[in-house]
């Protein structure tokens, strides 16, 4: 009876850390799949902006729902179709994406360029990354997507209206710029009355993915009370509450994991006011 319970015991933990892993993997896998749809869509839209020679988006709605607007019959015309993450699957980060593919294949229409970058995670908190560079390339934790071989005739002839001297300029330089605001200061909006006024020293910040780097607040009141703090789940910020006074008080934060993109840490005092300072996680 003795070895009958233990083997019954043994069987049982075993089966435990056996549907935790399995529950993990699923969990996994829904923010992979979830990732390689929306990444799937946005090289199908960039393609037909190149191959319409017109534009085309993706654009969030929520945090779970985005829409692209593209032509996805080849008919020649453009329409919308909305496309929503798997169950537990939604922005990590604060800000709702929207890219636009110009004639080009290109995000930016101005002269300048820079990567559009956001994370997704699920609630056990596995997640990626997703970046979208100035010249459209999408990337998913800097892995770019395997690419069809297009193959072209080499017979060019001058009556086809193609020049073969044409020479096409470039750099082999990949632009990195986040278009992510990094610089720092300005101020940010306090939503209590003047007796309860609640400032901050910048209103956004840059830290290192993984804790490769801290970023320090400095939080003040007009008059002394307890500040609370509320931060995503990728973010450590110590102290999580302070009291803190008109001669202001630090706050230090850190990256937990690699997810990358804009996060909104929110400082709320005891009399009721509140301030929220954008961390951009970088790479």
């Amino acid at each position: 009876m003795a070895e009958l319970v233990i083997v019954v015991a043994v069987v049982g933990i075993v089966t435990a850390f056996a549907v935790v892993r399995v529950r993990t993997s699923r969990s996994a896998m829904r923010v992979q799949n979830s990732i390689r749809q929306l990444a799937s869509y946005m090289e199908k839209a960039r393609i037909d902006a190149v191959r319409r020679h017109g534009n085309t988006s993706v654009t969030f709605t929520d945090t779970r729902t985005y829409s692209v607007w593209m032509d996805f019959n080849n008919g020649g015309n453009a329409t919308t179709r909305t496309f929503t993450f798997e169950d537990d699957v939604r922005l990590a980060s604060s800000e709702l994406p929207n890219v636009t593919f110009n004639w080009r294949g290109r995000t930016s229409t101005s002269g300048t360029s820079c990567v559009t970058t956001f994370s997704v995670s699920d609630s056990p908190g596995n997640g990626l990354s997703v970046d979208v560079s100035g010249s459209g390339d999408v990337t998913v934790e800097n892995q770019q997507p395997s690419l069809p071989n297009v193959v072209y005739s080499s017979n060019v002839n001058s009556s086809d209206g193609i020049d073969s001297r044409a020479v096409v300029t470039g750099t082999g330089t990949t632009d990195n710029t986040p278009c992510m605001d990094l610089s720092g200061g300005g101020v940010a909006a306090d939503s209590g009355p003047p007796s309860c006024n609640i400032q901050v020293n910048t209103s956004s910040i840059s830290i290192k993915k993984n804790g490769g780097a801290t970023g320090n607040v400095v939080v003040s009141m007009s008059n002394p009370s307890l500040v609370v703090v509320t931060a995503p789940s990728n973010l450590t910020v110590s102290p999580t509450s302070k009291s803190v006074t008109n001669s202001g008080s630090s706050f230090s934060i850190v990256s937990k994991n690699t997810l990358r993109g804009p996060f909104n840490v929110t400082f709320t005092s005891q009399c009721g006011s509140s301030i929220t300072v954008k961390v951009n996680v970088t790479n």
